[in-house]
């Protein structure tokens, strides 16, 4: 890449390292398809993006995921990640990437979350960040605290409250890490319908409304669409569906100056799928 093209993309990879959740933690394709909504969410993926989401999944599985921002290389992230349940809550690892040689950042992160009762479950992680930059600066490192809760008063109904870095980490003079917490709530009027809203603020940007719909067509097959206030969301859709023990979730989302941006997440399921209730 040019040093031209380089000056040209600091500045927007700068601005999505330290905003939102671009690089600290991709989102998954479903999400991502509903808006990226996640606080309330019990997929697999969404113990990533709220740690109380862990307890639900009472199964061992591992995944991959990956997002294209705007179509370029250079802002592509991706992630690993693996949930290991055990007694009585449930692990999740992951491992993310986020930008090219010249800049990039890397995140390991470590969560556990568990039920508290019949109606409310609860999580936190632990993560370490390292910010590349080009040759004549030096990098950058941060360690972050992320956790949160749900709440069902019914079998409808889920509230999701998550925050990430109360402690208010960051890259030393190099970038900050702003504290970010939102809630969410997920109803889910049938066995094929679910509705999600969220609000979430960094505190240094308005808040973010999201929003997303969720049909199932079939148990595991199912088809999405969404929207976000903020920037680079816009408009999203897309569909997840199974291949014997996969899981795969497509999404594409839209932004009306910067284009489109597509991602994928592969999960593999170790045996066949539980449906957990509280």
């Amino acid at each position: 890449m040019g040093i031209i093209r380089l000056l040209g993309l600091l500045p927007l990879l700068l601005s999505l390292s330290v905003y939102g959740q671009t690089y600290i933690r991709p989102v998954s394709g479903a999400a991502a398809a509903m808006g990226s909504s996640s606080f309330s969410l019990a997929g697999i993926w969404n113990g990533f993006t709220n740690q109380a989401s862990l307890a639900y999944q009472r199964q061992f599985w591992v995944g991959a995921h990956h997002e294209n921002r705007f179509m370029l290389t250079e802002l592509g992230s991706s992630m690993v990640g693996v949930a290991i349940p055990v007694k009585p809550g449930t692990f999740g690892v992951d491992v993310s990437h986020f930008g090219f040689s010249d800049f990039n950042t890397g995140r390991v992160g470590l969560g556990y979350g568990m039920y508290l009762g019949k109606r409310f479950t609860a999580g936190i992680g632990l993560a370490y960040t390292l910010m590349q930059l080009p040759a004549d600066y030096r990098n950058a490192n941060a360690f972050t605290v992320e956790g949160g809760i749900h709440y069902m008063p019914t079998s409808k109904l889920t509230f999701g409250f998550y925050i990430f870095n109360p402690t208010g980490s960051n890259f030393d003079d190099l970038g900050d890490l702003p504290t970010l917490m939102g809630l969410g709530v997920t109803y889910t009027p049938s066995d094929k319908v679910l509705l999600v809203i969220q609000v979430d603020d960094d505190i240094q940007r308005s808040p973010a409304v999201r929003c997303g719909l969720e049909y199932r067509v079939m148990e595991r097959t199912a088809l999405r669409l969404g929207y976000s206030s903020v920037s680079p969301e816009g408009i999203t859709a897309g569909i997840g569906f199974p291949i014997q023990n996969f899981d795969i979730d497509l999404s594409l989302t839209h932004h009306q100056v910067l284009g489109f941006t597509p991602s994928l997440s592969v999960a593999y399921l170790f045996r066949k799928k539980e449906v957990i209730t509280p």
